[in-house]
């Protein structure tokens, strides 16, 4: 019975051991591609303080008379953009994007009809089980997103709400502030109000001229309305592009820190595996000394 016992703690360590080594190379991977996704944040987040000024001085600079603009529309439809993830065994990332996502519907006054565009196999899945209506899907861009693939689901997204497809644009999407910490978001894009723009370049711009830019008065010519329509295409696109890279990267740090925690367990189970199984070694070498002993006793 102690053979068999030791047998199977064996075992139990091999198995513990090969899920170990797994874990530790999903740590490492994440590591190199987080690498890789902070250095996009670094490029475009100067671009985006840049398009951000512009937009923040306009709406700063008086009433503005746009169908970009909070209150040019009854809202009857809503589009949601939600950035998760392309894979799992990343803690709770992607469940705290769809969280986020359903809160927005639970806080919602008045009921619109729905349609969403997500990005990342995982928001796919979810949204196709629950039969919402797709506008069009993306799964797999995040890792590889370039700035013109970002302007092309954005200029889907204008062409709807030109064309009065919606009414209301929402992007889902996780923050990333620092390799422990990730922050579930939720920006309206679209009908723009100053409080929601300010909220969204706080969580995206580059540094604190950004944002103080958005309580500077400026005087625009000819017209500040064409200066609005011509920049809040811009402001689209950099904030859907922004929100695919933060999103990349926190869930390369969720990962990294899921499989860093998994890897962790895996080092005290084998530990605590090993000694259970040198327990019952000795317990069974104890147990052929006594055997020997007792028979040897026997013969005399």
């Amino acid at each position: 019975m102690a053979g068999a016992g030791m047998r199977d703690i064996k075992r139990r360590i091999k198995s513990v051991n090969s899920t170990r080594q797994i874990t530790k190379a999903m740590e490492l991977v994440s590591s190199a591609k987080i690498v890789r996704a902070r250095e996009k944040m670094d490029t475009y987040r100067p671009y985006f303080s840049s398009v951000a000024q512009v937009v923040g001085e306009v709406l700063s600079g008086g009433e503005i008379k746009s169908d970009y603009v909070e209150g040019a529309r009854e809202i009857k439809k809503t589009l949601y953009i939600v950035v998760s993830g392309d894979r799992g065994l990343c803690g709770g990332y992607n469940s705290n994007v769809y969280k986020a996502f359903n809160a927005i519907l639970d806080g919602k006054e008045t009921d619109t009809d729905s349609v969403i565009i997500p990005i990342g196999s995982k928001s796919v899945e979810y949204f196709t089980k629950r039969d919402y209506e797709i506008r069009e899907a993306y799964p797999g861009i995040a890792e590889t997103i370039s700035y013109d693939a970002a302007k092309k689901i954005a200029d889907d997204v204008l062409e709807m709400y030109d064309n009065k497809e919606i009414d209301e644009v929402y992007l889902v999407y996780t923050q990333f502030i620092s390799m422990i910490s990730q922050q579930s978001c939720v920006a309206r894009l679209l009908p723009m109000a100053p409080a929601e723009t300010e909220k969204n370049v706080e969580a995206l711009a580059e540094g604190e001229d950004a944002k103080a830019a958005l309580t500077e008065v400026k005087v625009f010519e000819p017209n500040q309305e064409e200066f609005f329509d011509l920049f809040v295409p811009q402001y689209v696109e950099s904030m859907i592009y922004g929100g695919i890279v933060e999103g990349f990267a926190s869930e390369q740090a969720a990962r990294r820190t899921a499989m860093e925690n998994a890897s962790d367990n895996a080092k005290e189970m084998i530990d605590q595996l090993t000694l259970f199984y040198n327990r019952a070694r000795q317990a069974a070498i104890t147990q052929e000394i006594t055997e020997i002993v007792s028979g040897a006793d026997a013969l005399q």
